[in-house]
């Protein structure tokens, strides 16, 4: 496993540098998290960023992203893609995607989940594409994963990212035993007393169950427990616009935050890639409150309503402080 990871490595090094000098340097300006003072965590979501190796002007949205991540003068204590990293789980793909990430970004805390294109879309044997995720995902952010999902304690909060267990396109298939095995990660997030963070590909609504079926076993679980403490979802796969994320957040009682493509919103054109991509989140967590905002990281500016000119914002009130 060593010297593949190895090889791994050194393949996405040299193919990174190469993309690099054409795809140039995001000279985009610094930010911060409103209140440096008292911030107490801070971590960016980003999703669906669709690398493939035949399409450099996504690549060069997606370099310069990651770019301006980097430019947060607090830092980032976590950093999150909800899936479809790749858009057909290639092995050139994930030497892209794995490769950018992790040089750009350096020693971050990455956390990717997975997503459907990242193993295939439908086609292709999905074993083995998860096979080849772990295995980049073990080279390349030092996760030695031997299931889809997992979980990390980020300054006493918990990340969890839930996993597609099967060959699905439009649907999410969740096991009993991951279902059983989150159960317990939430009990353990509660005895904590701070926010639980869950990060998925696919919305809770769009879960089905062993039958294939679909099951509401998700939403209950994750809206029983938002009951008395405190729990923020986020989801991509639905290339939902930013702009709009807030009203969707609380239909099933617990906010469920979409995020949109990254490189490309649904629906434009080639020729107009540049016009909606680059966009996802930054989350920060205050002492009473999660307070959430869209950033527009390819031109490094927030994120703004195109209608009416407002900031994409959301504050969410915590049940619990965070000390």
């Amino acid at each position: 496993m060593f010297i593949k990871s190895l090889f791994l490595k050194f393949a996405a090094a040299i193919i990174t540098l190469v993309m690099l000098i054409p795809a140039g340097s995001g000279k985009t300006a610094e930010y911060d998290v409103s209140e440096p003072g008292s911030c107490k965590l801070n971590f960016t979501v980003l999703s669906d960023s669709h690398i493939e190796g035949n399409n450099f002007a996504r690549y060069q949205v997606f370099v310069r992203a990651l770019q301006n991540v980097k430019k947060n003068k607090s830092g980032n204590d976590a950093i999150i893609f909800l899936g479809d990293n790749t858009m057909n789980g290639q092995t050139i793909e994930n030497l892209l995607f794995h490769g950018a990430a992790s040089m750009l970004l350096g020693g971050e805390n990455i956390l990717p989940a997975l997503g459907n294109h990242d193993i295939g879309n439908g086609e292709g044997d999905y074993k083995t594409l998860q096979n080849r995720w772990y295995d980049y995902t073990a080279a390349f952010f030092g996760r030695q994963l031997e299931r889809p999902y997992y979980y990390e304690v980020v300054d006493g909060c918990f990340f969890i990212v839930l996993g597609m267990e099967a060959q699905e396109v439009y649907e999410m298939y969740i096991s009993d035993e991951q279902f059983a095995w989150l159960e317990g990660v939430l009990e353990k997030a509660a005895q904590s007393g701070k926010p639980a963070f869950i990060f998925s590909h696919y919305p809770a609504n769009d879960v089905v169950d062993a039958t294939g079926e679909e099951t509401s076993k998700l939403t209950d679980m994750l809206a029983q427990y938002n009951e008395e403490h405190d729990l923020v979802s986020f989801v991509g796969h639905t290339h939902m616009p930013l702009y709009l994320f807030w009203s969707f957040h609380d239909d099933d009682g617990y906010p469920e935050i979409y995020l949109p493509r990254l490189t490309e919103l649904a629906g434009s054109g080639d020729n107009e890639i540049y016009k909606e991509s680059g966009i996802g989140i930054e989350v920060e967590v205050y002492e009473n409150e999660v307070y959430v905002r869209g950033r527009d990281f390819y031109n490094g500016e927030w994120r703004y309503d195109s209608a009416d000119e407002t900031m994409c914002e959301m504050t969410y009130n915590l049940k619990n402080p965070v000390r």
